[in-house]
């Protein structure tokens, strides 16, 4: 993961945060406590046992149903015309053979006497296409797989989900990437065949698979984990995650407790949002040098931070989001815990 996106979160880092970036030692160190959120289904991968509080797993997330989609009438009236086809579609994987790949596609569905929605980029401009195929172009895939029968797709992590939520038994053809790990986790979840060669993908081994996705015991278990997986509710389980894991107490801010605190003012042990440090540095009740970055939570203090102003919790010098009496509590309150801490 780190090796992946390492240049983007140091960018992140130093561009917007303010820190310094981080060496590959110093991030998977940290990344050991650091709170995560997994977004996929605990029905399909359960949490394992070996992870600790601090990580969870939420369940898929899904867009809102697409209600206002403008369903073409040919597509709409292959629908209707007979048994509920499937669904044949690759997303944006480009580099293979679409030409082969759609003649094997016509010999699988001839055999076993299918229909099948096809995405239209495996379809080449000047190809003939059969009467029991309808291509498809851009269209929600949460909206037609309610009138498919079964899905055969790449593997992404989102297409996987919305397939297996919709309670269709799936065939996946990986290219690359976690797509062999969905493949996997469809195979062992009994909703789908073992995954099949994109390079190498014959018209016996898609044949095969169809027959495997038509049978009635893999057709009930893709129901089942489409009822588990509707009773989730993944963004609102992550969202319940993620508040539970904020450590509030170290967050607020002193003085005034409507931003978060971003600053230290060791010399009165304060922590202040950046507006309120805006006011005290106005009537110059403290200046820049009092100021210290504050660290929610300090994986690596030592070596991740460096003084500086996060603009990230940067409002103009002009523009403070207080009301000239706010303001006046604020460096009142400021003004008692001066006169509280002891003289030297």
């Amino acid at each position: 993961m780190w090796t992946g996106s390492h240049r983007i979160v140091n960018d992140f880092r130093k561009n917007i945060l303010g820190l310094l970036p981080l060496s590959s030692e110093q991030a998977l160190h940290m990344m050991n406590d650091v709170p995560h959120t997994y977004c996929w289904s605990p029905s399909l991968v359960p949490k394992p046992n070996d992870w600790g509080p601090n990580i969870d797993v939420c369940g898929f997330f899904f867009l809102y149903d697409k209600t206002d989609y403008p369903v073409p009438r040919s597509l709409m009236d292959f629908l209707d015309s007979g048994d509920p086809p499937l669904y044949i579609g690759f997303g944006s994987i480009s580099g293979h053979d679409e030409r082969k790949l759609f003649r094997t596609i016509i010999r699988a569905l001839n055999i076993t006497g299918k229909r099948a929605v096809v995405s239209d980029k495996l379809i080449a401009p000047d190809t003939e296409v059969p009467e029991n195929i309808h291509p498809c172009g851009n269209c929600p895939h949460d909206w037609l797989f309610q009138y498919v029968s079964g899905v055969c797709h790449h593997g992404g992590a989102g297409t996987t989900a919305t397939g297996l939520r919709a309670g269709l038994p799936t065939i996946i053809v990986p290219f690359f990437g976690d797509q062999y790990f969905w493949s996997d986790i469809v195979e062992k979840a009994g909703a789908g065949p073992p995954a099949l060669s994109a390079r190498s993908l014959h018209t016996r081994h898609l044949v095969d698979a169809i027959n495997f996705i038509s049978d009635a015991n893999v057709k009930a278990r893709a129901q089942e984990i489409s009822r588990k997986m509707r009773d989730e509710h993944g963004c609102e389980a992550a969202m319940r995650s993620f508040h539970q894991q904020l450590p509030l107490d170290a967050m607020q801010s002193d003085l005034e407790d409507t931003y978060p605190a971003c600053y230290r003012i060791p010399k009165y042990g304060l922590k202040v949002s950046w507006p309120v440090a805006q006011i005290l540095l106005g009537v110059e009740s403290v200046f820049l040098d009092d100021l210290l970055p504050c660290a929610t939570c300090e994986w690596n203090p030592a070596k991740s931070f460096n003084l500086s102003i996060p603009p990230l919790y940067r409002t103009p010098d002009r523009v403070l989001p207080y009301t000239e009496d706010q303001r006046k509590k604020i460096i009142a309150a400021f003004s008692d815990v001066i006169n509280k801490v002891p003289q030297k």
